[in-house]
């Protein structure tokens, strides 16, 4: 596996496919096995697509401070496995905290950014959400085992999508057990997004954005969505009404709307 390095700190990556490179960014304790078998499709679709292990999330390094996360190092960190990878400018599509990490990046570098894409993800995190990331650091902290699954589950997916695929909830469900170094990760990033105001963020990047909302979303309801996409004139807001936080996973047609975006814009 290729590795990135920043203040000697390791970031493993994987390129699949030529063309236009195309970023996806991972959620809370997540990295590359969160998309699973996108990248290729990604790659047949004519992009270049780049998925990588944040600091945290082995191989990777570990994840050294326990107090906080800070969504502009996590950026810098990206735009140096982009660099790593061989591409100058990328789209991004961020997923969750991917989104907002996504969002630091290119406010920070808007020369670098060809597109963001925000994935049930909000550049503004009121007091309903601080409580949500609350309860994620509490998890994170203090349950082991089964119970870790079940406890994040009812935020991860729509009901339809819970009440159609049954097995397959229940096998990402026994999937979900975090190791320590993850678990550090998700207390430090927990506590960042009770902490993140992405206002300032949104009026540093002006360019092509899209924003996708699960309809039956209880993490980053439609709502905060929507709210989000209005910080910017131009931005495209979509709405899918049965799927719920895993956008990439519950609908293809969110797939397509980032195909299409990335490859007209």
């Amino acid at each position: 596996m290729p590795v990135a390095v920043r203040a000697g700190r390791r970031l493993g990556f994987e390129v699949d496919g030529e063309g236009p490179t195309l970023v996806l960014v991972p959620g809370i304790g997540s990295g590359r096995k969160l998309f699973g078998t996108l990248p290729r499709r990604f790659a047949r679709a004519g992009f270049r697509c780049v998925t990588f292990d944040p600091v945290g999330v082995p191989p990777s390094s570990a994840h050294e401070d326990d107090h906080g996360y800070d969504f502009g190092v996590a950026a810098d960190d990206l735009w140096t496995v982009i660099s790593e990878s061989g591409a100058e400018r990328a789209w991004l599509v961020g997923t969750s905290l991917g989104g907002k990490v996504s969002l630091a990046a290119a406010a920070r570098r808007p020369d670098r950014c060809l597109g963001l894409a925000l994935l049930a993800s909000a550049a503004v995190v009121p007091a309903r959400a601080r409580r949500v990331y609350r309860y994620f650091e509490a998890v994170a902290a203090r349950i082991d085992g089964d119970d870790f699954g079940a406890l994040v589950a009812p935020f991860l997916f729509g009901s339809t999508f819970q009440a159609t695929r049954p097995q397959l909830v229940d096998d990402i469900v026994r999937g979900l057990r975090p190791g320590p170094e993850v678990r550090r990760l998700m207390i430090a990033q927990a506590r960042g997004l009770q902490e993140f105001d992405g206002q300032e963020l949104a009026r540093a990047w002006q360019g092509p954005t899209l924003c996708i909302a699960g309809g039956e979303d209880t993490l980053t309801p439609a709502a905060e969505v929507r709210a989000t996409a209005a910080l910017w004139p131009s931005a495209r807001y979509v709405e899918i009404a049965d799927a719920g936080h895993s956008l990439l996973l519950e609908s293809a047609r969110v797939f397509d709307e980032v195909v299409t975006f990335a490859g007209s814009t």
